[in-house]
């Protein structure tokens, strides 16, 4: 008997990104990837000034490990680096995958206006739903017309893939982020599909 990860769905219309759903390591890369090794420490991540261009996706973080995330948190702001004036910061989506977890979804929701497809979770839903500080869930800390924060608070444990992946939905004009910070702390790393090494004497991670 095989035991699949969490999440691992039978997709049956065909018509769905198969990445979005991949928890296999031997699915993801040429390369076996079976094996594992153990990686503890901590780990933050801060990227600044990410400017998501009209019906682009940018992929912040993918990797396949095991561990527990402490936090997300990112500010989406409406002016660009250029003083320019981009898209509403509430059209930002957010794709946050803890093996099977992802607020949101996995199934991608099309959108025939703008002829794109969008799986997790936008801004604005999130700001409509008016969901309160708690665990496991995208809240609002900033809620104003030209400025989101938004985050997202762990205590989530993963033992195949962590991914942060952020699309704009505006079909005209661009986002921008002015940052995304992500701590979390790693057990293990899966060989071949961890572009970090750490050792147990290393708390800090990179």
């Amino acid at each position: 008997m095989v035991e699949l990860p969490d999440g691992v769905n039978t997709v049956t219309n065909g018509s769905q990104d198969t990445d979005e759903i991949m928890l296999m390591p031997s699915a993801m890369y040429t390369e076996p990837v079976e094996l594992s090794r153990n990686d503890p420490r901590n780990i933050t991540e801060r990227k600044r000034g990410l400017v998501v261009g009209a019906n682009a996706t940018v992929r912040c973080i993918d990797q396949l490990e095991s561990g527990s995330l402490d936090y997300v948190i990112m500010k989406v702001t409406k002016t660009l680096p250029d003083g320019t004036e981009g898209a509403d910061p509430s059209k930002l989506a957010i794709f946050l995958q803890l093996d099977g977890h992802a607020q949101g979804g996995f199934e991608s929701i099309y959108n025939p206006t703008t002829s794109t497809s969008t799986t997790g979770i936008t801004i604005s839903s999130i700001s409509e739903l008016n969901l309160p500080e708690q665990f496991g869930m995208w809240f609002l800390t900033v809620d104003q017309a030209d400025t989101k924060v938004a985050v997202f608070r762990g205590r989530n444990m993963y033992r195949h893939r962590f991914r942060l992946e952020v699309m704009n939905t505006d079909a005209d004009s661009s986002i921008f982020v002015e940052f995304i910070e992500v701590s979390r702390r790693r057990m293990t790393a899966k060989e071949g599909g961890s572009n970090a090494r750490g050792s147990p004497a290393d708390q800090l991670g990179y």
